[in-house]
């Protein structure tokens, strides 16, 4: 007899379990040591709110999320989700991630109806083939050098691919500009569910935002809190998450503490699939000398 199949796949990520009409519940493994991963989080509460939308011609079409406190990797997230409308061609919802009686994330989501209408998009940059791109260690960027992910609470599989096309040495400001491209990917086969999809693409969209923003800092970076404030997503085209992606980002500007960074995903035929705009916290540690941080020239 075979025994049963124990590995973690990537859909389990995304897994939900129902409490109560509109309430579930989920489990999010760690994105910094024994914080919960905030694209997880994101994710599984626009599943919270998908599954609440019982028209079958809805599609995700936007979310807007605000990270208000780190979740926990040991206890479960409760989602409650609300139905403000449900109208001829929207359904908003709102879902509220809520740990240990405290909301650690809010999000509101808009489902729509697929219309007729005109078309545009940004031409798909340059880039060279996933296979020419250099595999990096998501992990390994997290936790310290030399420990197990599990003393961390990451998961045991690597379900997710990404491979930058950055140069060896880092990247700097270019006219004021930051720009970072990467292929990523679910290394395994996806449901044709629109919205596990958009579920897995919210997920990934979480990977590298705020080091994106970081980066053109990266000598400051010991000396600054860091963290995801906001995250916004709209859905432009169907998606495989299991096919390669590009995913194009820079950053703006960085001021007052706050950074923004913006990503643009693009399949490997050229469609923009997916805009997301992420702000984060980048501001020196509090009681530090700021002085001390003034970058040379």
């Amino acid at each position: 007899m075979t025994a049963p199949d124990q590995r973690e796949h990537f859909v389990d990520r995304l897994a939900l379990t129902p409490i109560d009409r509109d309430i579930f519940t989920g489990i999010c493994h760690s994105g910094a040591p024994l914080r919960a991963y905030g694209g997880q989080i994101a994710a599984q509460a626009l599943m919270a709110a998908g599954r609440t939308v019982e028209e079958s011609d809805r599609r995700v079409h936007s979310l807007h999320g605000y990270f208000l406190r780190p979740g926990r990797t040991k206890d479960t997230i409760t989602y409650l989700v609300d139905r403000p409308r449900d109208g001829r061609s929207f359904s908003t919802r709102i879902v509220r991630a809520v740990q240990h009686g405290e909301t650690i994330f809010m999000m509101t989501s808009s489902f729509s109806v697929v219309d007729p209408g005109p078309h545009h998009q940004f031409v798909m940059p340059p880039a060279v083939d996933p296979g020419a791109a250099r595999n990096v260690d998501i992990a390994a960027r997290a936790i310290p050098q030399g420990a197990s992910p599990a003393d961390y609470d990451f998961p045991d599989r690597a379900l997710i691919e990404m491979r930058t096309l950055a140069a060896d040495g880092p990247l700097h400001l270019d006219g004021g500009k930051y720009e970072r491209m990467a292929w990523v990917r679910v290394t395994e086969p996806m449901p044709d569910d629109p919205l596990v999809q958009a579920c897995a693409l919210t997920y990934l969209s979480d990977l590298s935002m705020v080091t994106t923003a970081t980066s053109p800092h990266r000598d400051e970076r010991e000396n600054l809190q860091i963290a995801s404030i906001d995250h916004a997503m709209w859905f432009h085209a169907p998606v495989d998450t299991h096919e390669w992606l590009l995913f194009d980002q820079d950053t703006p500007t960085a001021s007052g503490g706050h950074g923004p960074a913006r990503g643009l995903f693009y399949d490997e035929r050229g469609v923009l699939v997916a805009s997301v705009v992420q702000e984060g916290l980048m501001r020196h540690k509090r009681g530090h000398n700021a002085a001390a941080d003034v970058r040379k020239p």
